[in-house]
């Protein structure tokens, strides 16, 4: 009994002791990274890169973050739905203004960007807090154990892309958005504990997709008189950030969820869905349409009480779409992309033919390596053998030689069939637990997981049409995707058992 009693009575001090520590350690680590921001910033306004000085300062914004961890997932949504991966021009003039934010551009000669030093920073911070108890270790679920696999056959096709003489800087570039994703999930599962966390992740990809859309509105509005029309206005990646925001919005009204979060969604959401009009994706529109359809089949099956209004609804977007296809088929404008989309299936034009074209000699090469890659792969920053003939684009896509269009071949030409087999797990076990997810007692937490269900279909057709899973902002915000499933179910379970415990008093 004195054993025990002493037990209880040191285990206090010596978590006390740790968090000291931990706090010594990290006033000491801040001093230094200030000492080390203010050299490079320095350095940065020298050599005329003031704009870079604002990426260092996103990179070191983390450590004003210790005081509230769980606001890092949302920090990571709102950068990603904001700050382009790359430049682009819209016509003659320049693309949004964020592109010049140099969030994924590599510091100098090195192979390090300002989004790697958030994440280590973040990191650092999960680290700390673990050592004080106030954060979540490694997730066991299977979905955590899936992305440990994965991150074990990215390691690998890393090494075996070496062993075959790749390019150390393009597998870098090549690697970064599975990593990326990995983090993301991490971070949001260790840090994120409460429903407010949960929807501060939500308020970032609700402000950020209607701030992008803005910008893609004002840049359409600038740009529409040019002949021709430049074919887009923004990224790639917002087709899928748009595409998750209908998603949520519309979640939030099936599932009866109140609040303001909802009430600014509403209103933003007639600005995105004109951006998403404006930006003239054809993959916007396969992501708006198979996301519907696995919301309504989880409304469906989840809200017994909605399925005649869920049917009522499909009836008319029946009705709707039968006159509006036939009336805009041979129409190019912006109010035409959605029956563009279908036609250039059906009937594509010119334009679309060649890219169809180009796309089905991309697949035939890549078939080819498939062959060749076999059970571990050909290993990443190894060029793509183009044997079978090909249009060479490579002056418009520099990384085209490495990096294609279809990412389902691309997947398994890197990593092999063990790759495959270990981000294929990680999607199929993601989708079933947000499915899982949408059927809890508590609406709001069903909620998240309808929307992350439909988020992760969405990613599978941007990877598949638009080299959707080599995108780093899509990485991360499908990584905070994934971990706030992962958190909304486990505060769901703590909300069972606390019922359960209630009631069986």
């Amino acid at each position: 009994m004195p054993s025990d009693v002493s037990v209880i009575q040191v285990a206090p001090q010596r978590r006390q002791a740790n968090r000291w520590l931990c706090v010594l350690a990290w006033a000491g680590l801040s001093v230094a990274g200030a000492a080390l921001a203010g050299l490079v910033a320095g350095e940065l306004v020298v050599a005329g890169r003031t704009i870079a000085v604002l990426a260092l300062a996103t990179a070191v914004l983390p450590i004003a973050l210790w005081r509230r961890p769980a606001l890092a997932p949302a920090l990571l949504v709102v950068l990603a739905t904001t700050v382009e991966q790359y430049p682009y021009t819209v016509g003659p003039y320049n693309g949004a203004f964020t592109d010049h934010i140099p969030l994924f551009t590599g510091i100098g000669s090195a192979h390090v960007n300002p989004a790697d030093l958030l994440f280590i920073s973040m990191l650092l911070t999960w680290v700390l807090k673990l050592a004080t108890g106030e954060a979540n270790g490694w997730p066991r679920s299977a979905v955590g154990v899936a992305v440990s696999a994965l991150l074990g056959a990215v390691f690998l096709g890393l090494l075996v892309g070496v062993m075959h003489h790749g390019d150390l800087r393009t597998s870098f570039l090549e690697v970064r958005p599975y990593i990326y994703l990995a983090l993301a999930f991490v971070l949001t599962t260790a840090l994120v504990a409460t429903k407010d966390a949960i929807r501060a992740v939500l308020w970032g990809l609700v402000l950020g997709s209607g701030f992008k859309a803005c910008q893609g509105i004002e840049l359409f509005l600038r740009a529409r008189h040019l002949r021709p029309r430049p074919d887009a206005v923004l990224g790639h990646e917002e087709a899928y950030f748009f595409g998750v925001f209908v998603f949520l919005t519309l979640a939030m009204w099936l599932f009866g969820v109140r609040g303001r979060l909802r009430t600014v969604a509403t209103v933003l959401f007639p600005l995105v869905l004109v951006a998403d009009l404006v930006n003239s994706r054809r993959t916007a529109w396969l992501i708006l349409g198979a996301g519907l359809l696995v919301l309504m089949v989880i409304g469906s099956v989840c809200l017994r009480e909605q399925r005649k209004v869920l049917a009522a609804l499909a009836i008319l977007g029946a009705a709707l779409a039968a006159v509006y296809i036939p009336a805009y088929w041979n129409h190019t404008g912006s109010l035409a992309q959605p029956a563009r989309a279908v036609h250039s299936i059906v009937s594509p034009d010119a334009r679309d033919a060649s890219s169809d074209l180009y796309r089905k000699q991309e697949n035939a090469n890549l078939k080819l390596n498939v062959r060749q890659a076999k059970l571990i792969g050909k290993g990443f920053g190894v060029p793509i053998d183009y044997a079978l003939p090909i249009v060479n684009i490579s002056s418009i896509d520099p990384l085209i030689a490495y990096i294609p269009h279809d990412g389902v071949y691309y997947v398994i030409m890197r990593m092999g069939v063990l790759g495959g087999i270990a981000f294929w797990s990680l999607i199929g076990l993601g989708v079933i637990g947000a499915c899982r997810l949408a059927r809890a007692k508590d609406r709001e937490l069903a909620c998240v997981g309808a929307s992350v269900a439909c988020a992760l279909v969405a990613y599978l057709f941007q990877g598949y049409n638009d080299q959707g899973f080599f995108f780093y902002r899509i990485a991360f915000v499908t990584g905070v995707l994934l971990g706030l499933g992962e958190c909304a179910s486990r505060l769901s379970r703590e909300n069972d058992a606390t019922l359960s415990h209630a009631d069986a008093r």
